[in-house]
């Protein structure tokens, strides 16, 4: 199994990389890093900066990890943000989502575990 989990680099994203690495999981982290940090990925972890709304970025990611499972924690989560911008929080997280949807369709992905909140 080659689990592919966005926003791992956040908090929830990082405590599921980390349970899936102990597990002996091979992992990879896409993450912008507008809200998680690097250092919150283990070393020896693939990690990707990559956004959810670059076709090409993501292609480059499943091209070179090929994932065979997705967890799907990347969110504009933030109320306020989604307030102030709501341009933004549509792009992230409904076409960055979608861009997201398509590449595991075309990559063939086994399974994707989407989790959502709220503020997203």
């Amino acid at each position: 199994m080659r689990v592919l989990v966005t926003g791992g680099a956040g908090f929830i994203g990082s405590h599921i990389v980390e349970s899936l690495w102990k597990e002996g999981v091979e992992v990879a982290v896409l993450d912008n890093l507008a809200t998680g940090k690097r250092e919150n990925v283990p070393k020896g972890i693939y990690f990707y900066k990559v956004d959810l709304r670059d076709k090409e970025g993501l292609e480059r990611v499943f091209r070179e990890f090929r994932p065979t499972h997705v967890s799907h924690q990347a969110a504009q989560a933030s109320v306020k943000v989604s307030v102030e911008n709501p341009v933004l929080d549509f792009e992230v997280n409904l076409l960055g989502g979608l861009n997201l949807l398509e590449a595991c369709r075309k990559w063939g992905v086994e399974k994707l575990v989407f989790a959502s909140t709220g503020g997203a």
